[in-house]
């Protein structure tokens, strides 16, 4: 066994034939150093030459990050949604692909990342994109050590730049009702409208809402259940964003009575259809029953808004005025957390923390009322 003792570090090293270059003819042999034992050499030493009888082996050492990536990225197509995948795939390609591909995966070094984000930063990409970029580099570098290609991920420690909070613009009481008063009265109004009234009324995501089929809504226990959400490819997913987006949630009475109106829409739309009516099941598909385009139901809202006069806010801030409102009545924060889908209340107080400090001087004031001395 060609294991061998190198005096100069103190450690253990191996040396085997990997055969001969098909196209150079020249030998190649597969080196690996520094093992602590003899032991730890020898093991070493059986996996290569057990992975190279049965043609699995590639020579880590050699490898590119961009050899890497292909195989990265085809297990990532698998696991994250369309439009997710696509869009690290661009970051791949137009930024990380050019800056460290070339590179040896061996050779990657802390500075080499450092530079590449201080370079983001410095062509303007904002402090979400950058730190988007920085986590498809890091998650591939800890699939790298996991495979034991690397021993150390390089990516650890990186100083990325400060994200700031985006600006939360929500509704207030009196333009949520001026809102669901209104709006059914517009001439020919959208049938997307069940939809903003579950954003309004129910706190539920863009995806969440989408995705709702009939069979997961109980009009008798006004509950809704939440099991699949529509991605922005127009995609039906089975289940949530995380596992506590999977969950029930209450509707008022409001709601239930537009949801038996619209439920009527949606028949009609099916004995009508011109074409092979796509039976989804769905509460707010398109009129052949497809799933609809997001951005298409976006549209919609923010052009129902401005019919009305009300301030233009993103449709997922309808969701934030929704458990603003709740949170200013009061209502218990952990129900709160669990009507949203949040995985902790603290992500809860976090996002609502602007709303906080009145809720404390509503407590100070119920104190006041009751002590006496």
């Amino acid at each position: 066994m060609a294991v061998s003792f190198n005096e100069e570090t103190g450690n253990w090293d191996f040396v085997i034939s990997a055969g001969r270059n098909p196209l150079t003819g020249r030998r190649k042999q597969v080196r690996r150093r520094g093992f602590a034992t003899k032991g730890e050499a020898e093991e070493a030493y059986l996996k290569v030459k057990a992975e190279l009888k049965s043609e699995s082996f590639l020579d880590k050492s050699t490898m590119t990050y961009e050899k890497f990536m292909e195989e990265y990225l085809a297990e990532r197509r698998i696991s994250l949604q369309r439009s997710t995948f696509e869009t690290h795939l661009t970051y791949y390609e137009n930024n990380i692909k050019p800056a460290i591909g070339k590179l040896r995966l061996q050779e990657i070094q802390y500075s080499h990342i450092q530079t590449f984000v201080n370079a983001l930063v410095g062509q303007e990409y904002s402090a979400n994109t950058v730190h988007l970029v920085f986590r498809i580099i890091y998650g591939s570098l800890k699939k790298a050590k996991q495979r034991q290609i690397i021993k150390e991920n390089p990516a650890e420690g990186i100083t990325l730049p400060k994200r700031g909070r985006r600006e939360m613009n929500i509704w207030t009481l009196d333009q949520v009702n001026y809102f669901l008063q209104e709006a059914p009265h517009i001439a020919r109004v959208t049938r997307c409208l069940i939809g903003f009234q579950f954003g309004l009324l129910a706190g539920l995501r863009q995806g969440e809402i989408m995705g709702l089929r009939w069979k997961d809504i109980d009009f008798d226990r006004k509950i809704v259940y939440v099991r699949q959400t529509v991605t922005q490819a127009a995609e039906i997913k089975p289940g949530a964003k995380n596992e506590s987006s999977i969950r029930s949630v209450t509707i008022p009475d409001r709601l239930v009575e537009e949801l038996r109106k619209h439920r009527k829409l949606i028949e009609w739309e099916k004995s009508h259809c011109r074409t092979t009516y796509r039976d989804n099941d769905l509460v707010l598909p398109t009129r052949d029953g497809s799933p609809m385009i997001p951005r298409n139901f976006r549209k919609e809202f923010y052009n129902l808004a401005d019919k009305l006069g009300l301030p233009k806010i993103r449709f997922h801030d309808t969701r934030h005025t929704h458990a603003t409102l709740l949170i200013e009545q009061n209502v218990n924060v952990k129900l709160i957390a669990e009507r949203l889908g949040h995985r902790d209340i603290e992500t809860t107080l976090n996002t609502y923390s602007h709303v906080l400090p009145n809720m404390q001087r509503s407590v100070s004031e119920k104190l006041d009322e009751i002590l006496d001395f």
